[in-house]
Order: structure tokens, then sequence, then C-alpha cells
């Protein structure tokens, strides 16, 4: 243990609890395994790089699957197959059909190499969206298959939600608390730029936190924010307005500015980037790298495709385009057809419960509309993706989306979804 804390020192720091508790069930070669390990904690809180780490460190025999880049159970398999019978000499493809033929395989290349197996399945909450079967089968891996295997869960929701009526073998649990304010103070110190003080970061991280630790606790978003703001509270330093050690004059620059990126912090960007909009718009060569800049979340993203579906498309074809029972429709004469861009003389003012409807039809998994969700859209418009129309103050306002079908086609690739099909189903 004290070998591998001087491995990791300095590359992992404010995790010496977790980090011992962990190598205590897998660290000791002349001490069998635990069947299954539960880590959960919040995002960005160190779950996988520990874990990753740490089997780097002890060479056992692992595979390393993260579930949210696999479509179906049969992937899973066969990667878990390929990483396990990587060093064998001889190795060989496996194609596995079932849980069954992954068994058989699954010995085969026990027998042949008698280290520790230890199988990681990062996201595990996404195995939920494939067989049921799946997770109970995977913490009774062990006992299916006769062989020293561990397998690891790491998700960031706890172990209450994975409970199924088919029974599942109770893993051990590791959590893994949030960093406190303390600790990120001295995680974000070691992205300090260079050629400044420890001092002076430091109390710059001080003032950062004070606003920003209440409202976000992701490391990689208070990391990026951290980065972002540095520049602006290092201006009257650079233009001799003041000294590093003048902390009051320099957080009366800084605290506006703090204030008004507070608002955008899950959208990576500053209040620079929608203030400045014309001068942006020069810098930028095309709209692929506009759209690209935003960043925006992934559910943000769904939510202006929707917007711009509900600008653009009447809502009386809603019915025909967006349930999953499409309604008969009369056959139109060819001169009476709709063309594309008949569709595009838009924008249309829409309400944001048909926006908000159409963003339910349009994502193939079900989402809670939360406060969260819904805090995307005044985000979107301060960005002028949308606007409001009319009195903001109703019960229901109106909004229109201020994108160009280019720009939404950008939006819409990097989620992988087909605006296309929206379009030209009104063209037949």
């Amino acid at each position: 243990m004290d070998n591998y804390l001087e491995h990791v020192d300095g590359k992992i720091i404010c995790r010496k609890k977790v980090i011992a508790q962990l190598y205590s069930l897998i660290g000791y070669f002349d001490e069998p395994i635990p069947h299954s390990i539960f880590i959960y904690g919040h995002v960005a809180t160190g779950k996988s790089l520990i874990v990753q780490n740490m089997l780097s460190y002890l060479k056992h025999n692992v595979a390393f699957i993260n579930c949210i880049e696999h479509v179906n159970a049969k992937h899973i398999f066969d990667y878990i197959l390929a990483d396990l019978s990587s060093n064998l000499a001889d190795s060989t493809n496996h194609k596995c059909d079932s849980f069954a033929d992954f068994i058989i395989n699954f010995r085969e290349i026990a027998a042949r190499d008698t280290r520790p197996i230890v199988i990681v399945l990062d996201k595990c909450d996404k195995l939920r969206n494939f067989a049921i079967s799946l997770l109970p089968a995977f913490s009774k891996l062990r006992e299916l298959s006769g062989v020293n295997v561990c397998v690891i869960f790491i998700s960031d929701i706890v172990w209450e939600k994975f409970r199924v009526k088919i029974g599942v073998y109770e893993p051990i649990k590791i959590h893994f608390p949030q960093y406190t304010r303390n600790e990120f103070t001295e995680i974000l110190l070691k992205y300090m730029p260079p050629g400044y003080e420890d001092t002076f970061y430091r109390n710059y991280l001080n003032l950062y936190l004070s606003v920003f630790f209440r409202f976000c606790r992701d490391l990689n978003e208070l990391r990026y924010m951290a980065k972002v703001n540095f520049s602006k509270y290092i201006e009257p330093v650079e233009a001799n307005q003041s000294n590093s050690d003048n902390t009051p004059l320099l957080w009366r620059h800084i605290s506006p500015i703090f204030k008004e990126n507070l608002e955008v912090i899950y959208l990576r960007i500053s209040s620079d980037n929608f203030t400045k909009q014309d001068q942006l718009s020069k810098e930028i060569e095309s709209t692929t790298r506009l759209a690209l800049s935003f960043e925006l979340p992934y559910y943000a993203k769904y939510m202006l495709i929707a917007s711009y579906l509900a600008s653009y498309i009447s809502a009386k074809e809603d019915k025909y385009l967006f349930m999953k029972q499409k309604l008969k429709r009369r056959k139109t004469a060819p001169g009476k057809r709709k063309t594309l861009m008949n569709v595009h003389c838009g924008p249309y003012n829409f309400p944001v419960s048909r926006m908000i409807a159409i963003f339910c039809a349009i994502l193939a998994e079900k989402v809670d509309i939360n406060a969260n969700l819904l805090a995307q859209i005044p985000s979107m418009c301060q960005l002028g993706l949308l606007s409001v129309v009319g009195n903001y103050n109703l019960n229901e306002p109106k909004f229109k989306c201020c994108v160009s079908y280019d720009f939404i086609l950008v939006i819409a690739k990097t989620v992988g979804f087909n605006i296309r099909n929206y379009l030209s189903d009104l063209m037949s």
C-alpha cells in the first residue's frame, strides 16, 4: 500500500481514504478479491481515474468498458473478451451472441492467463437499457464461471436504483464524496498558469470559489471557468493599474465578471461570447465553427432542435410528424404539395409547451422536465439562439428560433439526430 501511495503521490490528491479502501480489496495477490464492487459518487470525483491508475499499477488482467459507447450487450461481451485476451500470443476475435457464449469464451481465456481478472463497467447505469438480466449476470459472474474475477461497477447514481426483481448479488460499495472547497483549491492549484506565484493564484482561487462553489461542484466545469476568468482577473496587473498584492482592487474588477459568467457556467462560454456577438461572428470563419463553439449540453442541443422544428413547421403537422402512430393524411394534388422553401418562410412564434412536447417526442429516452432542464431556455435566449416574443410575464411565453438551417444541421449532427427526415416529410 505504501508503495502505491508513493506511486500516485502528486498525481492523485485528496482521495487517500478511498484509495486505501479500494486497494485493500483488490491490491493483494495473496488474498481473494471480492466478486463485485460498486463505486459511486458525483460527476468528476476521480472514480474512473483512480480505478484505471490502480489497475494499471497492479498488473491484473483488466477489461475496462465504458458502457455508454456500446449499443447492446453483444458489443460489451466482444470488447471484454478482446481486452482480456490481448496479451495472449494467439488471441482470436471472440464473438458472443448470448451470455452463455460469453461464459464459455471467458473460461478459456482465464485458463490460459492465471492472473486475477478485473472487469470494469464504467457508466454501468446504461446496462439498464439492455436486457434486464445483464446486470444480475455480471454481479454473479464469479459463481457462473468459476473464475477468480471481480466486476467493478462505476456509476454516478446510488445502488438502490439498480435493484431488479430477479435478484442481484449485493456488491461492496465505495462512495466517492464530493470535494470540499479546500480540496478544490488544492486541485485547481495544480493547473496554475506558469509565471505566477502560488500565493497570488491561491488568492484568486479563494475569490473564484467564493462565488462559484455554491452553485457548481463539477471539477471539470470549475477548472474550465477558473482558466477563463483568470485572464480577466490579471488585466489590472498587466495594465500596471494595480500590483498583485492589491486583492481588494482585483476583487472589485473581477466581481461583476464572475456574476455574469456564473449564469452560463455549464455552457462552456464566458459572458464576452454573447455580449460581443458582432465581433465574434467576424472572427469565426464558418457556420460549423460557430455552432461547435457554443458547446451546448446534450439536452440543450435537443431543446434547440425542438425550437427550430417548432419555428419552421406548422402546428397542424405535429401529429403527423411526431406521434409514433402516424395519422393517415389525405392525398393532395401534385400542384398543392408543400416544398421545403415554403417550410422555411419562418421563423414562426411558438409556445413553450409545444417546444417541450416536440423535445420529448424527438428524444429517444424518457427525461424528467425539471428546473435544471428548463433553465437552459433563458440561457439560450442570452446566447441569441432563441428570442422571446411578446410579454415574458405571461403564463406561457412565446419564443422563436434565431438560428439558421446550416447552424441547426451542425448541432443535430453532434447528437446523431437527422433533422432532414422531419423536414423532408413535408415535401412528400
